[in-house]
């Protein structure tokens, strides 16, 4: 309740602050018919000898405002997962506002028992209530208030809306204990009663009211305290909240159980008096320790508290701050954000993020001694949308940030809370086989393997038209294959041969490739993606003294794990590139939406190219000589590319299938360090022998297998048809092909080309090896119609 100095704190004689107080309420009575004839009883005899006095107070009053004008208070803004469950709130006030339905009717009455019993009865001001607290300030009697719930939801109004605006004198005007204060109060609060209903005001001073040191509104009192909304309150629960207004800090039960418990029987009583509650129900309540009422729920602003969504979050509020379609200034989002009640709608899918969480966490803990990050990204194909995004850490942006806690997000660009990414190795391969397909080429073109020097690669956007160096690029190959002196581009992809690789830039263009990437939301990680230049400007600007083979070729380049998997998920929607998203919508305070840059999809890759590259991938993982090792996902066509940076500092797998394209990396954030001397689940790691197939790749499947559990399974492409023609040339239409010590998409190719319906049938084998072909049925060899379906056996190992 508000109140106003005694008159013998102020040093000034009875009769001077009663005339004071007169001299205002004077004013009052004469524009206002509301406090009538109690006023007019009481104080006009005292003050018959001067009408001057009267017409003074008229003046004055007649002066204040009578429109309350005052911006929306700020309220809490919620982030959500995408099944509704809330990841973390933003606030400069912890408020949650809620319409006076949702409010118990307990915590209605207990308010009005408390703070203001003739609420229904008054017009804005209390008169019999104003004349105590008056005559008892004047005259050095205790303080008291006197103001109604009206004039308390006024004064905590304009002081709400002057802190928004950070307007100190208005703060100083709002919190003045004087009586001109109250007057203006009074005049405002009983312009408001003409104007809103009771309900409409007890309802706007349940929302604006303090409930606790830092909870404003009856709803978050509510879930603080209780952790229940506040229509679910009790008539226990609802004066114990009632009681702590008048003090947020001396009657927070949790500071000061037996002050809130006190408080709490005094409105239980006063409720009892109102008959809002019965004789039981205050025995019964006013029995119950406070500290048995508690169930606290401590929220911090921020998403420090969104547990293994933390990083998630950070990327969410930092991608709206970054957006000028939701608002045109920085400054102008962030006080959206933190005060104007958003709810924000995100693409987060909580039970694979926890899947990821959980495999990080049990391969490399966070807090473990070497230091090393693992990390998982998911972007969805066609959509853009973000359905995982997880590190071995826990997010802490505070300073107590213990051993595996970090503010970093080890898997987005430096702009919106990251690194500047990391080199990213091979993986950076499909982008040149993208160019390579663009130009007409095909995968079974033949290109040398031969290690060299080669001192010049086409670049256009460079001086005189290439990149040049003395006494040349070099690359060494490191594969576990025999490969020939001329391999085909296939063969180069699946077993990820440098020089060949080397080779075929030779015959395209580095700034092409480095472009082809960027069209595809590959661009290195120190550029804000929400930054028009990053898309407008010259490649060779981008890339600097980094558009070198080593980089563009070989991916000595420093790419975020998000954009490589926004990337692939290119290939898998058949060209369509959307950029990543986090956000699905944005709500304001009544339900309107509002603008955000929303997803952005379009087709960039020719579809004949990317059907192409996501076939080409496939081979990649299931072939088992190839770098992909067979881990395949079971029952989901899946393609991807491992790799290795320099020096084996990191290491990675980008992969994906219909509904899910998904980046792992793994190295040290901290800086160039070879991972080894301890064990990853059951495999040592030894310093100089830790690959793209070593943690990264078995850490991509098993959170692939999991994360497609239950969905159904969407087929990839067929071979192109000069692969179906060179690589099956002894096929006959009509005729069962052999296809035995194939592998799985090779067999599925050659039965397609021959006119069949394959289908597959795994079982054990113990002179086949795992995931190859075991033979057919019928036989190979067999004469049948063409459109018959022809079982490919393919074998599991030893059984």
């Amino acid at each position: 309740m508000a109140s106003t100095p005694s008159s013998s704190g102020s040093g000034r004689s009875l009769p001077v602050a009663l005339a004071q107080t007169i001299y205002l309420l004077l004013g009052m009575l004469a524009v206002s018919a509301l406090a009538g004839v109690l006023l007019a009883a009481f104080f006009l005899p005292a003050v018959s000898a001067s009408s001057k006095v009267a017409e003074d107070g008229v003046a004055l009053f007649e002066s204040y405002p009578t429109e309350l004008e005052v911006e929306p208070l700020n309220e809490a803004s919620r982030i959500e997962a995408s099944d509704g469950s809330l990841l973390a709130t933003f606030y400069t006030e912890n408020r949650i506002m809620v319409p006076l339905e949702e409010i118990s009717p307990y915590m209605q009455h207990a308010v009005i028992a408390v703070e203001d019993r003739r609420f229904y009865e008054h017009g804005g001001v209390d008169a019999k209530g104003m004349i105590r607290a008056f005559a008892s300030n004047a005259s050095g009697g205790a303080t008291q208030g006197g103001s109604t719930l009206t004039q308390q939801y006024v004064k905590n109004a304009l002081l709400m809306d002057a802190v928004q605006k950070g307007d100190q004198e208005g703060i100083n005007e709002a919190t003045a204990q004087t009586y001109s204060r109250k007057a203006k109060e009074a005049k405002l609060a009983i312009s408001l009663e003409k104007r809103w209903s009771k309900d409409e005001i007890l309802n706007a001073y349940l929302n604006v009211a303090q409930f606790g040191p830092s909870q404003y509104g009856v709803e978050t009192g509510s879930r603080h305290y209780f952790s229940k909304n506040a229509k679910d309150l009790n008539p226990g629960e609802a004066a114990l909240l009632a009681g702590i207004t008048n003090g947020p800090n001396q009657y927070d039960p949790v500071s000061h159980p037996e002050a809130g418990e006190k408080r709490r029987n005094e409105v239980l009583g006063d409720m009892k008096r109102e008959g809002y509650i019965t004789d039981e129900e205050y025995d019964k309540y006013t029995a119950q320790p406070v500290e048995d009422m508690l169930k606290i729920q401590n929220l911090r602003a921020g998403c420090a508290d969104a547990g293994d969504g933390g990083f998630f979050c950070d990327y969410v509020t930092r991608s709206l701050l970054n957006d000028p379609e939701f608002a045109p200034t920085y400054e102008e989002r962030r006080k959206l954000l933190y005060g104007g009640g958003l709810t924000i709608k995100t693409t987060l899918d909580p039970e694979k993020q926890a899947t990821a969480k959980d495999i990080l966490q049990r391969k490399v803990p966070g807090d473990s001694e070497n230091g090393f990050g693992l990390s998982i990204v998911t972007v969805e194909p066609g959509t853009g949308k973000i359905l995982t995004m997880a590190e071995n850490r826990t997010f802490n942006p505070y300073q107590d940030a213990k051993p595996g806690e970090t503010a970093i997000n080890y898997n987005v660009p430096q702009a919106l809370g990251g690194s500047n990414g990391f080199p990213v190795g091979s993986t950076f391969k499909p982008f040149v086989l993208q160019e390579w397909l663009k130009s007409g080429r095909s995968i079974q073109d033949k290109v040398s393997t031969k290690r060299e020097s080669m001192p010049s690669f086409p670049a256009h956007c460079l001086p005189r038209g290439a990149w040049r160096e003395q006494p040349g690029y070099n690359p060494d190959n490191a594969v576990s294959v025999q490969i020939a002196p001329m391999e085909t581009v296939l063969n180069g992809t699946k077993f990820s041969i440098n020089t060949a690789y080397a080779n075929m830039a030779r015959q395209i263009d580095l700034c092409d490739i480095a472009d082809g990437a960027r069209d595809i939301g590959a661009i290195p990680g120190k550029y804000n993606p929400y930054d028009s230049t990053t898309w407008d400007m010259d490649i060779a600007d981008m890339y600097g003294q980094t558009l070198a083979p080593s980089a563009v070729v070989l991916g000595q380049l420093q790419v975020s794990a998000l954009d490589m998997a926004g990337a692939y998920a290119t290939w898998a929607a058949g060209g369509t590139y959307c950029k990543p998203q986090s956000i699905t919508e944005v709500t304001d305070r009544n339900g309107e939406a509002m603008g955000i840059s929303g997803s952005e999809c379009h087709q960039v890759v020719d579809k004949k190219v990317a059907d192409t590259m996501a076939w080409t991938l496939q081979q990649d993982l299931e072939d088992p000589k190839a770098t992909g090792k067979g881990k395949i996902i079971p029952g989901h066509p899946a393609g991807g590319k491992t790799g290795t940076s320099n020096k084996q500092y990191h290491t990675w797998y980008v992969g994906f299938t219909r509904q899910m394209s998904t980046a792992v990396w793994f190295g040290h954030p901290q800086g160039d360090k070879r991972p080894g001397g301890f064990t990853v689940d059951d495999t040592m790691l030894r310093s100089g022998h830790v690959w793209g197939n070593t943690v990264s790749l078995p850490t991509w499947q098993e959170y692939m297998t999991k994360a497609h559990e239950g969905l159904p399974s969407k087929p990839f492409p067929a071979a192109p048809p000069a692969t179906k023609t060179q690589a099956n040339g002894s096929v006959e239409k009509g005729k069962v092909p052999s296809v035995s010590g194939k592998y799985l998409s090779e067999a599925k190719s050659a039965i397609e080309a021959a006119g069949y319906v394959p289908e597959v049938r795994n079982e054990p084998s113990s002179t086949v090896g795992k995931w190859y072909v075991i033979g057919t049925d019928p036989a190979a060899g067999s004469s049948l119609p063409e459109g018959e379906t022809v079982v490919i056996r393919q074998s599991t190992g030893r059984g």
